[in-house]
């Protein structure tokens, strides 16, 4: 902070000094030499001692020694009394060249929302490039075609590059700013600081050299010490310790590109009065076409949300006025020992069939449901059916669990344990026959409720599954420290034995062995693939091939076949 206020000092004596008139070569020259170096050295000081984002400073301190050199070479000469060098001279090939560089740190400091944000973010940021040069141009072109100092094609070629190119690093800078939002993006915001005060003092750097009024130092210079200053103070601001998801940068990037769109408008309203340059007018409606179409997508893109939104709405609606009117219901598909055929239990499917007969399938409606409240009373709902199905086939003789699938979202519910042991209690069914499915994801999430729903539910004597084995993304680690007892192998593995995906089954039996699991294979489709499950050691089969799955009172009958498979 002092070494803050010390700058803050000395370039404020220095604008002292050239509002007073002091027209010491100490001042005008040596002191605004002074000013835009130490800054240069502090960035660069910064690239070298922290690692973070180091070569995206190195960058920007290089670009910054190159605009540095640029001005040395032309005060160094002034002071040495040499003639006014030719436009454009060796000190504009160096500020030119420092362009490059400055986009390039940008950019690299931009890896990290860039990554991130919409491909929206890429038009609003075009967007606030084309309105910003084109009030930059408005400003500066008249001068330039003017041409009072008579400079060369080349010369003016050149005076207009740099506001504009001020302008693109302006726009990156901005759309950095608010993409990255306050706590993420202060030295963006710093950054785009410095950048304006670069757009000023070129236009004005280039009004005065249009108007043939050029010299070494002029108004220009005071504004220049500002951009390598604020660029220091960007490199050493204190970094989030954490990266930043930039949840709801759309909104701020819209809100930037709408800016200079009403800019762009009030460039066009005023054409009609004053005599705007022709590419300011061109920019300005180019920078209007984009943000009407990044509008337009944007706008298009929460309609479709918004109307998705209302659709799920309306399925989850019907799904729970299906539960109270009946038409929902319970299939149930055996599972029975690869070796003996003897029928170990049953997995409950939901099913939905409208009053109108039409068959909604499963997939088509539970993802709506598990992204609603409505999931935990269906949990409940199924759970209560399951178990009441299975009592019943116990106290007909058949003595074989029952399994149930949980969705993710029901691990987060931490009154689960206790909605399961009142469903127990309700109809007397004993926890060590019922079997709660999770899939492998929900298994390995590192979330400390899912790990103590799952406690809870073992200690209930409930058993866990991991259904659809080998389609997540699972933590052998993380597998193992839950209280799981069973693996249920995915059907697109099992059917596919034949070819290619044996190799995976049996991976995933000795797995389950060396846990101490039971495995359990769906998608068993013919004797082939039973028997080939037989001869790697799988514990229990489901498919098509045993049964499909079947109403409560089907089941029931089909418990009382002789043959079984």
């Amino acid at each position: 902070m002092r070494v803050i206020v010390f700058a803050a000092v000395l370039l404020a004596a220095y604008w002292a000094a050239l509002v007073v008139g002091v027209e010491s070569p100490l001042v005008t020259h040596c002191a605004f030499l002074a000013l835009i170096t130490a800054p240069t050295v502090a960035v660069l000081a910064r690239a070298a001692l922290r690692g973070k984002d180091r070569l995206a400073w190195a960058m920007l301190g290089a670009g910054l020694v190159l605009w540095s050199l640029g001005f040395h070479w032309q005060i160094i000469g002034d002071l040495r009394g040499a003639a006014r060098p030719s436009f454009p001279s060796p000190a504009d090939a160096l500020w030119l060249a420092s362009y490059p560089c400055f986009l390039a740190s940008f950019m690299l400091l931009a890896r990290v929302w860039l990554q991130r944000a919409p491909r929206a973010v890429a038009l609003e940021t075009l967007a606030v490039l084309l309105g910003a040069t084109a009030l930059v141009t408005a400003a500066v072109v008249p001068w330039v075609l003017d041409n009072a100092g008579e400079i060369s094609v080349l010369g003016r070629i050149v005076t207009l590059s740099y506001p504009v190119a001020d302008s693109a690093l302006l726009s990156m800078a901005v759309i950095g700013a608010v993409v990255a939002g306050w706590r993420a993006g202060r030295a963006w915001t710093v950054i785009a600081v410095g950048a304006l005060t670069l757009v000023v003092g070129d236009g004005l750097w280039a009004l005065q050299a249009s108007a043939g009024t050029w010299e070494p130092v002029m108004d220009s210079n005071a504004l220049y010490p500002l951009w390598p200053a604020f660029a220091a103070l960007a490199a050493w601001l204190p970094q989030p310790a954490t990266r930043t998801t930039f949840v709801g940068s759309g909104v701020r990037t819209h809100a930037a590109a709408l800016v200079f769109a009403v800019t762009s408008v009030a460039l066009l309203v005023a054409n009609e009065w004053l005599a705007i340059p022709a590419p300011a007018v061109v920019l300005a409606g180019l920078s209007l076409l984009v943000t009407v179409q990044g509008t337009g997508r944007a706008l298009a893109s929460s309609l479709r949300a918004a109307l998705e939104d209302a659709r799920e709405r309306d399925l989850v609606d019907d799904v729970r006025d299906a539960m109270h009117n009946g038409e929902l219901d319970l299939y149930f598909q055996p599972l029975v020992d690869v070796a003996g055929g003897r029928v170990r239990g049953a997995e409950a499917l939901l099913r939905w069939r409208r009053a109108d007969g039409v068959f909604i399938p499963p997939d088509k409606f539970l993802p709506a449901v598990e992204r609603s409240a409505l999931m935990g009373p269906l949990t409940d709902w199924v759970l209560d059916r399951a178990l009441a199905a299975a009592s019943g086939w116990h106290r007909s003789g058949h003595r074989v669990g029952i399994s149930v699938n949980l969705a993710t979202c029901n691990l987060s519910e931490a009154d689960l344990p206790g909605r399961v042991l009142t469903a127990l209690r309700r109809n007397e069914f004993p926890a060590d026959q019922l079997t709660l499915e999770i899939t492998e994801t929900a298994a390995v999430v590192d979330s400390t409720m899912t790990g103590h729903v799952l406690q809870a539910l073992r200690e209930l004597g409930v058993e866990l599954s991991v259904d659809d084995f080998g389609t997540g993304h699972s933590s052998l680690i993380r597998l193992a420290e839950f209280p799981i007892s069973e693996l249920k192998v995915d059907r697109s593995f099992v059917m596919g034995m034949h070819t290619a995906e044996r190799p995976i089954v049996a991976t995933a039996v000795q797995l389950a062995r060396s846990l101490g699991l039971r495995v359990v294979a769906e998608g068993v489709e013919d004797q082939r693939t039973l028997e080939a499950l037989a001869e790697l050691g799988c514990d229990i089969a489901q498919g098509y091939f045993i049964s499909r799955p079947l109403p409560a009172v089907e089941f029931a009958g089909w418990l009382n076949h002789p043959a079984l498979v």
